[in-house]
Order: C-alpha cells, then sequence, then structure tokens
C-alpha cells in the first residue's frame, strides 16, 4: 500500500468507488455507490460520487470529509496517516473505525507495524 493513496484514515483511494468514479468519470459507478451508501440520516446522490483523495488539497472530496474529524486531525497534525502519528488509536479515530469495514482498521495497523513495530528477531545458528 503506498501512503499516497491512501487516506489519513487508512481507507486505501485507488479502491474507493468515489475516487474511482471521479478518475474514470463513471456514471454507472457513481449511481451504483450512491444507492448503496445512501441512508436516510446521511443521504448520498450519484453527484456526491466524486473525490480526488482527502489529501488532494486542489481536488474535489466526498461531500462528507468537509466534517470528517479524521481528516481535520490528521491533517491539522500533518501526518501522512493516523498510523503515523503518535496518537495513534485515539479516540477519534476509534469512533471512526467502529463505523467502518475491517479492512481500513486492518490497513492502518500494516502501515503502524511497517513503521514502529520492532524487526523480528534473527534465528541463532
Amino acid at each position: 500500500m503506498k501512503w499516497e493513496t491512501c487516506a489519513y484514515c487508512g481507507i486505501e483511494c485507488t479502491e474507493c468507488p468515489a475516487y474511482m468514479a471521479k478518475q474514470t468519470d463513471d456514471d454507472a459507478v457513481r449511481e451504483e455507490t450512491a444507492e448503496k451508501w445512501s441512508n436516510p440520516e446521511f443521504p448520498v446522490s450519484p453527484s456526491d460520487i466524486n473525490c480526488d483523495g482527502c489529501k488532494s488539497k486542489d481536488g474535489v472530496h466526498f461531500k462528507f470529509c468537509a466534517v470528517c474529524k479524521v481528516r481535520a486531525c490528521a491533517s491539522e497534525k500533518g501526518v501522512k496517516t493516523c498510523a503515523h502519528c503518535a496518537n495513534y488509536t485515539c479516540d477519534t479515530l476509534e469512533e471512526f473505525l467502529k463505523q467502518a469495514p475491517e479492512s481500513i482498521g486492518r490497513n492502518l495497523k500494516r502501515i503502524w507495524e511497517s513503521l514502529w513495530a520492532p524487526p523480528p528477531e534473527e534465528k541463532q545458528p
């Protein structure tokens, strides 16, 4: 996984339908994704299914990026992902991960381990 295409929270942008739909200008993906993601509390229309990635400064962002607490926190701290943060697994991230697919948490854990986990011990001959 490349950190450049990984959102602060661990979403792999290149696998996200909103990112893919924007990059390929695919209205069918927009329609299908809007139907899957929309609910009465958070209505989503096909026109909302566009994103250049939450780290994009001048690009288009998915409509909920503007209110994403994880994005705001990580951007303010200047970290590449939450796994790069000294406060990794903070309350803000944990609250988000309760609602997110498990794969997102696994992505962050892999990044964290690659950065901070001690190297495996060498076997003695």
